[in-house]
């Protein structure tokens, strides 16, 4: 069972960092409809401001799907 997954995270300066994120923190994925490289991944909690937290991950919708579906 999977714990962890790095995902490349791309940041609002258009820089790429690479994050360990855990699986039981991440809520939903979507597929992002600027990009078919490029997907949203929604966290399970808020930020300070009670925003919820989403990144757009370096990975396509169907790759990041299938780590999940395994």
């Amino acid at each position: 069972m999977i714990k962890f997954i790095e995902l490349k995270v791309a940041s609002d300066d258009a820089e790429i960092t690479t994050q360990l994120i855990n699986v039981s923190s991440i809520g939903r994925i979507y597929p992002n409809p600027q990009s078919n490289r490029k997907s949203i991944v929604e966290l399970n909690y808020q930020s300070i401001n009670d925003a919820p937290v989403f990144l757009e991950v370096e990975m396509s919708y169907e790759t990041l799907r299938s780590y999940f579906m395994s």
